[in-house]
């Protein structure tokens, strides 16, 4: 029986080169990988039971840059270091990569660093459910089938199903938020202090630029 990967991605920071104004200096991908059901399954019931010991209310996430404290960012990353996943991620400077290439438009970025994240991983991800934090429809569209053409090929099938969810409903999505901004703050903010709580699930952490 083949193995029932769950793939579950989010970002930090934007994918804008307007660094005068809004732009972020630093884009941030990171995808966190079950290679089973069980384990995301005790890492889903491990983050309710978190919400509850923490009386969050039912309405609140965990969200790394908006509404969730110093103190619960570090219940949630210690917690999450003793479970069964594995993360990758890269981190863009993009005033490196606008250097070399200043053209590049938004939605392309977000793409071609989805796309590279995943290539770099293709011997350790095979025909995963991937969900995604991003729900606006002509996104949707546009990005499953570039996915899809460029990861999966009939000898290599890398993506299965696409799922498109709200993170306010998905604990591994905001797992994915978490792990991800910790990330993020490292580099962005020069603070490794929650980054280290989960470095032990890194697989991978690749800085092209």
């Amino acid at each position: 029986m083949p193995l029932a990967m769950l793939i579950f991605m989010d970002e930090s920071g934007d994918t804008g080169f307007n660094f005068e104004r809004t732009s972020s200096n630093y884009f941030v991908l990171t995808i966190v990988i079950f290679d089973n059901l069980e384990s995301a399954e005790t890492t889903n019931n491990a983050i309710n039971q978190l919400k509850k010991d923490l009386k969050f209310h039912s309405k609140k996430e965990f969200k790394f840059s908006t509404g969730t404290s110093k103190k619960e960012k570090v219940a949630f990353l210690k917690e999450m270091s003793r479970h069964d996943f594995r993360y990758r991620s890269v981190v863009v400077d993009k005033s490196a990569l606008k250097k070399l290439d200043p053209s590049n438009p938004i939605d392309s970025l977000y793409m071609l660093v989805t796309d590279q994240l995943f290539l770099r991983a293709e011997k350790r991800i095979h025909n995963a459910s991937l969900f995604v934090d991003r729900t606006n429809k002509s996104f949707v569209v546009d990005f499953n089938r570039y996915l899809r053409k460029r990861l999966n090929t009939d000898m290599n099938k890398l993506i299965g199903k696409i799922r498109h969810k709200d993170s306010k409903s998905n604990n591994l999505l905001q797992l994915a938020d978490m792990v991800c901004g910790a990330i993020y703050r490292k580099y962005n903010r020069k603070d490794d202090s929650f980054y280290k709580l989960i470095k032990k699930r890194e697989e991978d952490l690749w800085k092209p630029y």
